[in-house]
């Protein structure tokens, strides 16, 4: 995090964030209010978004590009590229004559782009009129969010069906993630080993596998040391670094999160029936879901 200023009203904030994002970062939240992101400044070489109620995407923010993450969704992206500027929303949601948004992606809004600009520039000012200013713009981007973009509307379209993988790139991908599993895993050197163009490769893969190669790699981290983690005495420091997570606290939110429970719980074998004993392998179907 380079910088994060933030902005008050009683039932509204913004939040003036610069961060550098050269190294692969996770984010992953799930709120109880709105939160709407526009797009400042800087560019993403990789950007995947998956929403748990809303579409899963690959697209890239252009400046001046919204996302909306309505309340109670829960929200993760991996993102990697330079350093980025953007302002961060939190919208009550329970915001009078708000309605009920859904999740979306690549929105387009001129004027919260320009307002969002000019909130970022009065964010560095602390002499009265400029905090005058940004309480009144405060106030006009509450009544513009809550009038236009808390609405329930249309996310980003389908893109157009793109071919599938053939059975050797998928061998290919299975062999290279089984050797690269503790290690860095980029989208750039999934592409090389299929051969393909970025954005070739990113249709491909959901067309192939109904999901993002972020979360594909992911889940098979999971299954991996779900496996070590009965079949071996090795420690959950040592798994999770096996199976390429930078910190055991990464690795157990991760676990938590997918079956429920963790994973020192689920060594000792307290867990529910409803927790599989074995996270299928995600190379076992073409289109699994997530």
């Amino acid at each position: 995090m380079v910088s994060r200023q933030q902005l008050l009203r009683p039932d509204f904030s913004a939040h003036v964030v610069t961060e550098d994002v050269q190294a692969p970062t996770d984010w992953c939240f799930r709120e109880a209010h709105h939160t709407v992101v526009v797009h400042l400044a800087g560019q993403l070489q990789q950007m995947e978004s998956v929403f748990s109620v809303g579409p899963s995407t690959d697209m890239l923010p252009a400046v001046g590009d919204c996302w909306v993450i309505p309340a109670g969704c829960q929200y993760a992206a991996l993102a990697r590229g330079d350093q980025v500027s953007f302002v961060e929303f939190h919208i009550p949601a329970d915001l009078p004559n708000a309605g009920e948004p859904r999740a979306r992606v690549g929105h387009r809004d001129a004027f919260l782009h320009q307002a969002s600009l000019r909130l970022a520039s009065l964010a560095q000012r602390t002499d009265d009129m400029g905090l005058m200013m940004q309480q009144a713009l405060l106030d006009t981007l509450r009544l513009h969010l809550a009038d236009v973009l808390l609405c329930a509307g249309p996310s980003a379209p389908p893109r157009p069906s793109a071919q599938t993988f053939s059975a050797r790139q998928k061998g290919l991908l299975s062999d290279y993630i089984e050797a690269h599993v503790g290690g860095t895993i980029t989208v750039e050197a999934l592409a090389a080993v299929t051969g393909q163009s970025m954005a070739r490769f990113l249709e491909c893969f959901k067309t192939s596998f109904g999901t993002t190669p972020w979360q594909y790699v992911l889940r098979f981290r999971l299954a991996r040391g779900q496996h070590l983690l009965t079949s071996s005495s090795a420690s959950i420091t040592a798994i999770a670094s096996a199976v390429g997570f930078s910190s055991p606290s990464h690795f157990a939110t991760a676990f938590s999160r997918l079956l429920g429970v963790s994973p020192a719980q689920y060594r000792s074998g307290r867990v529910a029936e409803s927790v599989p004993r074995r996270l299928p392998d995600p190379r076992d179907g073409e289109k699994e879901g997530h």
